[in-house]
Formats: C-alpha cells, structure tokens, sequence
C-alpha cells in the first residue's frame, strides 16, 4: 500500500497466495476491521503519521532506518506490518496467517515409518527414534522382513539413514549433508531470498582458478572492490558473482582461455531475476567490463 504522491491518499494491491483458498468471508471482514483500526488511529493514516509512529514505537527492522515491522494479533489471525514511511516507495507491506493453519502446521511430522513381515506398521515422529530403530532392526531383516521408509524432507536424518545403511554393508557414505538439500529453514530462506518486498544484502565475490589445486576465493567485497580484483587479477581463469542474504549464489562474468563471457543465470533463478540491485549491478559490470575487453591497440 501506499499514500500516493501527496502522502494523504491511500492505494493498495491485494496478491492472492494458496489459490485464494483462505480468503473467506470470515478473513475479509477481519482484514478490513484490522484495517480500519490502523486507518483511523495508526500508522496507515498517512504518511506523516507513519513517520512519526515509527520514530515514537520503535520496531525497527533495517539499520538505516526506512523499515519498521509491527504485529497485530485478533482471534483467528496474525497481521506482520512491514512500515516504510519514506516517499517514493511502497509505504507498506501487511502480511496475513491465519493462527489455526499455522497451528496445523506446527504440529508433529512423520519422518519415517517401518514395517515387518507379519504386517505390522510403525510411524515415527522423532527423528532420533526413527534412526535408533533402523540400527537395531537391521542386522534382523531376513528373519523379521524389516522394511523402512524415510519421508522426511530433512538432509540430515536422510544423510544419517544412508550411514547406518552403508555401514551396515561395511561402506563410508561419500555424501555430505549439504548434497541431501536443503532443510525447510534453509528453504525459506530461500524464499525469502526472492521476496522483493523483504530487505537483503548482497557479497560479492571473485573466484579464480576454479576446481583446480590453485583455487582461490575472495569473499565478502563491495562490488565495487570485486570489479577491482576482477580487473586486477591475472589468472587465466577467473569470475565475479554475489551471494545474497548468505543463502543464494550465482556466478555473473567469467574470464577464461581470452575469453570473457557473460552467464544469464541470475535472469532465470527465483532469487535474481526479480532483484533491482542484481539488474543495476549486471548493467554496470557490463559497462566497465565490456570496455577493458575492447583491445586497446584497436581503433574504434
């Protein structure tokens, strides 16, 4: 939502999420209460009134100061109100959790369930006794018809399951947890990586020599500092890329055999390609990488 230009008015957009499937009637008019009650004695009045319940309550969620985050709670819902009372943007962002399905989905998970030959069935929600389970009941399996079925998602318990497994067969598992994927924290980082209406940051680094015993990386720069290194660097192979909100990587440019190349990768991953920072950034790294590849004995 928004004040339009003068800062009085008020202009919002609803983004629909699950097919629209929780948005009763029931939901709409506690939706409108709750925005009412913001309208009328809170920081959705205006924009200056915005500005000042920031300044006044506090709840900031960026250091600079443009972003404030407040919770209001009804009976059946949970509203989160991003604030940014700065002119020229969004003034708001407000975020809706219906507390019954969110209590759904806290409840316990199946990560495992195990079988026998003479039918029966145990499921397990506690990833420790699930494990301790498979160690005792494997070494039986040819008497008992043992039989386990892993159905949770988390690379950990899955990585664990397969070193019981292959130690069993008297094998090391070559596979570290981080090839099993992601965990749901990790996904939702990820997610949250792609929400432009979140505040991220951005790592740029430049790799050089890369999967050879030379490698090298250099990490945590400016992307100014990165172009710098980049520009600098004489290895034959090198390239320049960013790593956003510490979860989501893409490489950008690449040099290689005289070569430099450009990868379009960050226009097609969730976490890039909607990002005003990576397009700004991608079209000043054209511009000053572009040109130093131009040979300068050439007349143009």
């Amino acid at each position: 939502m928004d004040f339009g230009h003068v800062g009085k008015e008020f202009w919002h957009t609803w983004w629909p999420h699950n097919d629209d499937q929780f948005n009763t009637q029931e939901f709409k008019a506690d939706l409108q209460s709750v925005v009412d009650a913001l309208r009328t004695g809170g920081p959705l009045r205006d924009l200056a009134t915005m500005r000042s319940f920031c300044n006044q309550n506090g709840g900031k969620i960026t250091d600079d100061g443009r972003s404030f985050g407040y919770v209001v709670d009804t009976e059946h819902y949970r509203y989160c109100l991003r604030c940014i009372p700065v002119s020229g943007d969004y003034q708001g962002y407000l975020y809706c959790y219906d507390k019954r399905q969110q209590e759904l989905a806290r409840q316990d998970k199946v990560v495992g369930r195990v079988s026998y030959a003479d039918g029966t069935t145990q499921a397990f929600t506690d990833p420790q006794l699930y494990l301790q389970t498979i160690r005792e009941e494997l070494p039986f399996h040819n008497t008992t018809g043992f039989r386990y079925e892993t159905l949770t998602a988390d690379p950990q318990v899955r990585k664990e399951v397969d070193d019981i497994i292959l130690d069993f067969a008297g094998e090391e598992n070559p596979r570290r947890a981080c090839g099993y994927g992601l965990t749901e924290k990790g996904l939702q980082a990820l997610r949250d990586a792609a929400d432009p209406a979140l505040p991220h940051t951005y790592a740029w680094f430049v790799l050089t020599d890369c999967n050879t015993p030379q490698e090298q990386i250099h990490r945590s720069l400016t992307l100014g500092e990165a172009i710098r290194l980049y520009q600098d660097s004489p290895r034959p192979e090198k390239r320049l890329g960013v790593t956003k909100d510490s979860i989501a990587t893409v490489d950008i440019v690449r040099t290689a055999d005289g070569e430099q190349s450009f990868f379009p990768d960050h226009q097609k991953l969730d976490s890039f390609r909607s990002d005003p920072t990576i397009f700004e950034a991608v079209e000043r790294l054209h511009q000053e990488l572009d040109a130093i590849a131009i040979d300068p004995s050439m007349t143009m």
